[in-house]
């Protein structure tokens, strides 16, 4: 089975008594029912319950392990400091460290070495998982549902608040989410980027979408991770990008 050493991702430690309590209050997931080893995703909200980024959080002995994209993880974590005030927590950058990943995908925090390297495709798997850790032209735009991360466990609907929960409660519960996630495999390579508009057609309706992450997939084809009106609830079929228009599939 092979394993993929995640260099786009960065790695923090908190460490402290008040270590696990302080995320529990900032991070959408229930960081302390982790178990001693465990690991689990979560969001960093704003208050507006816009996603700062996806992370990775660990539970390590006497400390707490958390990855995110290394773009924006110094953001991330000046942000957090600012929280701190009185709590015992020390929040430092952890070089020493690494996330590794596994088909499925299995994600785990491992020593920093020389395997760098991950499997063709590996991106694009994440993709399709519903993994995309955002980026810089991604973050703070969309609330969780959006980008589907109550379906990938990043997001706990039982636990205290923390910045944006009720924002993302009332969206499910009021049902008002009108934008998700629309993951399609296009046959060909536009130049598209974060944060990009671009036009989707299924069955006989095109509507808009907005470019989340993407990811090469083989020699010829792109995935893409969009954010497109929750209807119609059908196949996609082509892709318009400018004035170009491109076969593509619901993955």
């Amino acid at each position: 089975m092979s394993t993929n050493y995640m260099s786009y991702l960065a790695v923090a430690r908190f460490s402290g008594d008040d270590a696990g309590d302080f995320l529990q209050s900032q991070l959408s997931a229930d960081i302390l029912a982790l178990d001693q080893g465990e690991s689990g995703l979560a969001c960093y909200c704003t208050p507006r319950g816009q996603v700062l980024g996806l992370l990775l959080v660990g539970r390590r002995q006497d400390s707490y392990l958390l990855a995110a994209n290394a773009v924006l993880l110094p953001g991330i974590l000046s942000r957090l400091r600012m929280y701190v005030m009185r709590s015992k927590v020390l929040i430092e950058e952890a070089d020493d460290l690494c996330v590794k990943g596994r088909p499925g995908p299995l994600y785990d925090f491992a020593e920093n070495g020389d395997s760098t390297g991950n499997t063709p495709d590996w991106r694009a798997e994440e993709l399709k998982n519903g993994v995309t850790w955002l980026n810089e032209g991604s973050s703070e735009k969309f609330i969780p549902q959006m980008l589907g991360f109550d379906q990938i466990g990043a997001v706990s609907f039982q636990k205290g608040c923390y910045p944006g929960q009720e924002i993302v409660a009332r969206a499910r519960y009021l049902g008002k989410v009108k934008r998700k996630p629309l993951l399609v495999e296009i046959s060909g390579k536009p130049g598209v980027e974060p944060g990009e508009k671009v036009q989707v057609r299924r069955g006989d309706t095109w509507s808009n979408a907005v470019v989340v992450d993407l990811a090469p997939s083989g020699d010829k084809n792109l995935v893409l991770f969009t954010v497109a009106s929750a209807e119609p609830e059908l196949a996609a079929e082509e892709l318009r990008y400018g004035e170009q228009t491109y076969l593509c599939a619901t993955t």
